[in-house]
């Protein structure tokens, strides 16, 4: 129960907080609000008991990409930083590009949650059929046939309770994560790393602004 009232709090907070990056006119406050929102989702990953997650959350998008932000609008030069962030005529257009990708992933987590209710029920009923199975098979009423169910229901069941689903350790760890990292999503992780280090250049370039023409 309190992990549920936690869970929409936070929520509630990594909403409000976006939406007030998003309508300020402030560089500097959207800049803040943008940590905040990051900080509400290392605390969403807390709920859901990865901590390395949290804490690579709040090292890495709190400590650095909103720092990395904070520089470029200081490197900028702006006459008035209360209106700094202003809105245009592209307003319409990334509301409806947000509202699909809300679409996308409210789809993507209401399919992937009934998978793991199957996936839990499954195993439920696996464990129940390997209960049943083995009880018949100790009163001396099960034959053979029994025997290997129990032995098959058994073996699911162990399977579930061991998977990552039931055992969030076995994915929660460094090792696991940054394998993954380090192996499919190396080319993706990099290419990231490029396009910050080309932001701030472009940053440093624009601060610096252009020579006059001798």
């Amino acid at each position: 129960m309190l992990e549920n009232a936690l869970f929409y709090i936070f929520s509630a907070l990594i909403v409000g907080c976006a939406l007030a990056m998003v309508v300020s006119r402030n560089l500097v406050r959207s800049a803040l609000f943008m940590a905040a929102t990051f900080l509400g989702m290392a605390l969403i990953f807390l709920l859901l008991h990865a901590e390395y997650l949290a804490v690579v959350q709040i090292m890495v998008y709190v400590g650095a990409i909103s720092i990395l932000f904070v520089f470029g609008i200081m490197l900028t030069k702006h006459d008035r930083v209360e209106d700094t962030n202003g809105f245009n005529r592209y307003a319409l257009a990334a509301a409806v590009v947000g509202l699909g990708v809300f679409a996308l992933l409210a789809r993507a987590v209401v399919v992937s949650s009934a998978a793991l209710l199957r996936a839990a029920a499954g195993a439920a009923a696996a464990g129940a059929s390997a209960v049943e199975a083995a009880g018949a098979v100790a009163t001396g009423s099960g034959s053979a046939t029994a025997v290997a169910a129990a032995a098959v229901a058994g073996a699911a069941a162990t399977g579930a309770a061991q998977s990552p689903v039931a055992s969030p350790a076995a994915w929660n760890s460094a090792a696991a994560i940054s394998g993954v990292m380090l192996g499919p999503l190396a080319l993706p992780l990099e290419a990231s790393a490029l396009l910050l280090l080309a932001a701030l250049v472009g940053a440093i370039v624009m601060g610096k602004g252009t020579r006059k023409n001798r």
